[in-house]
């Protein structure tokens, strides 16, 4: 099929899109990395579920030892490490804001590609380069006195990490794409490993024990379902196949469409009306990171 890993990234995206609003409001009521743990767990399963139905067998154990490594590595840097920083910086900076800070990834996906999978890096990836951080940085500024929920700073340097995890994610997932694997066993290889991390760092915090209070919230466990069913079972699975079947640069590119479809859906559902500057600035800076896609 043509543009399979085209078409995937952008309904990754959509759903992203989604996802992103429903986890900061779960996390606004029971915390980020409650919510993070949750959905982690719930995506695992469905996965695993999935996949004892396609194949009989709950994991995919004729994995090669290289898969299990560069994908298990891609899953804890970016599912894990990156999504935690981006769920704090949800909570902190509002999904609007921390879907725009994701738009680095690409830039940072497109260095590393360069640097470690000798992709090529001319003046047009550049200049998107530069137009997209010129963009980000440009809404940043404007948005200095919006209501932030804790430092602003920190919620930008948490957004800043979220990107680097998931640019670098995607290129660790690449090297584990270099032999032939299927994308839901792909999905699962990443997605196993870092909830297998988040869980065993929270425990070895004691953080788990406030989950008890956190399940007796019925709306928030009803959002974390919804989000966990269209994000990080569908979604991840969908933005594995782009990784997949298109390059690097490319699925990244796609995939930071996601702070556009997040402005309109943020004015809907909250009343929120962006500022032309908002929305410009957030054109911008996708427009950079189209640049990258036409490199």
């Amino acid at each position: 099929m043509p543009y399979q890993g085209e078409l995937a990234a952008l309904i990754a995206a959509a759903l992203w899109s989604t996802t992103a609003i429903l986890f900061e409001t779960t996390g606004k009521r029971i915390g980020a990395m409650n919510t993070n743990l949750l959905r982690l767990l719930l995506a695992s399963l469905l996965l695993c579920l999935t996949f004892f139905l396609q194949t009989g067998t709950l994991y995919p154990v004729h994995a090669s030892t290289d898969q299990h490594l560069w994908l298990g590595l891609s899953g804890i840097i970016g599912l894990a490490i990156g999504d935690a920083a981006l769920f704090v910086c949800l909570v902190i900076l509002g999904s609007r804001l921390a879907t725009l800070l994701l738009s680095l990834a690409p830039v940072i996906t497109t260095l590393f590609a360069w640097l470690f999978l000798g992709e090529k890096l001319n003046a047009l990836a550049l200049s998107g380069i530069v137009l997209t951080i010129a963009g980000i940085i440009w809404v940043v500024n404007e948005s200095e006195h919006d209501p932030a929920h804790g430092s602003r700073l920190r919620g930008i340097v948490l957004g800043v990490i979220a990107a680097l995890g998931q640019g670098f994610g995607v290129i660790l997932a690449k090297y584990g794409f270099r032999t032939e694997i299927g994308t839901l066993d792909a999905t699962l290889l990443r997605m196993i490993p870092a909830t297998l991390a988040m869980w065993l760092v929270m425990l070895l915090l004691r953080r788990i024990s406030p989950m008890k209070r956190v399940l007796h919230d019925r709306k928030s466990i009803r959002f974390i379902i919804i989000a966990s069913i269209i994000g990080p079972f569908l979604g991840v699975w969908l933005a594995n196949a782009a990784v997949k079947y298109t390059e690097a640069g490319i699925a990244s590119t796609l995939l930071a469409t996601v702070p556009i479809l997040v402005i309109p859906l943020v004015w809907i559902l909250r009343g929120t009306r962006p500022t032309l500057r908002a929305v410009v600035g957030t054109c911008v800076a996708v427009a950079g990171v189209a640049l990258i896609f036409l490199r």
